[in-house]
């Protein structure tokens, strides 16, 4: 692990959440871009507030994750364009190894490749989305030749879980932005995430798209 030693009031952090499948070790990723309200100084509350995010998106992320599903590690950096290599003096990686919590006996989940789609508003710009794997089951959805939908009692459930988290980051004085930059963030880019709302229209995405992790991909 390469030292985050200080994270300033203004700065913005790039954080991803990686799943896998095992044994077949399918990997893939969500990103994330956080603000910090606050300054921390020193290695110990830095470790000590990465260590509370770390927790959050962890958990997050496995209450809604169907129990085959790994959730592998959470990486912090400071601000990375996405699909760009970490500065490798600037991040840390701390494994997690936590079983998904989500199970619907009978049923089994959809193909990785159909992605629940979460909506980020922002007052200006476009609006940015997040796609999660692995969180539908075949007892969730209606499948037409149309595409997919999710019910609304599973579609309730995620909406609860994002809500919450959204929360809790506020509470933590880290905010969900939308930025972007080609070496660091691009002040005219930066947005606050405003809201979250989880769409019941599935999307189709191969896993060979730029949310996966092309480097752990065995197949």
């Amino acid at each position: 692990m390469a030292p985050l030693t200080t994270i300033n009031a203004g700065d913005v952090l790039t954080v991803r959440v990686y799943k896998v499948l095992n044994p077949v070790q399918i990997a893939w990723a969500n990103t994330y871009e956080i603000l910090s309200d606050n300054e921390y100084t020193g290695e110990s509350n830095v470790s000590n507030i990465l260590q509370t995010l770390r927790d959050l998106f962890a958990n997050f992320e496995r209450s809604l994750l169907f129990n085959e599903y790994l959730v592998d590690r959470v990486v912090f950096s400071t601000y990375v364009a996405d699909s760009r290599p970490y500065d490798p003096f600037t991040f840390v990686s701390y494994p997690v190894n936590l079983a998904g919590q989500y199970n619907s006996p009978g049923f089994r989940p959809l193909p990785l490749e159909f992605c629940t789609l979460v909506k980020r508003a922002v007052p200006f710009g476009r609006q940015g989305n997040i796609l999660y794997r692995g969180i539908v089951t075949t007892r969730d959805a209606n499948i037409t030749s149309a595409g997919a939908t999710i019910v609304p009692a599973r579609l309730n459930v995620i909406q609860d879980a994002v809500n919450t988290f959204y929360t809790s980051l506020r509470s933590l004085n880290f905010r969900l932005v939308l930025a972007s930059g080609r070496n660091a963030v691009d002040p005219s880019t930066l947005r606050n995430v405003t809201s979250l709302s989880v769409k019941n229209d599935m999307r189709f995405k191969k896993l060979n798209n730029r949310y996966f992790d092309r480097t752990r991909n065995q197949n």
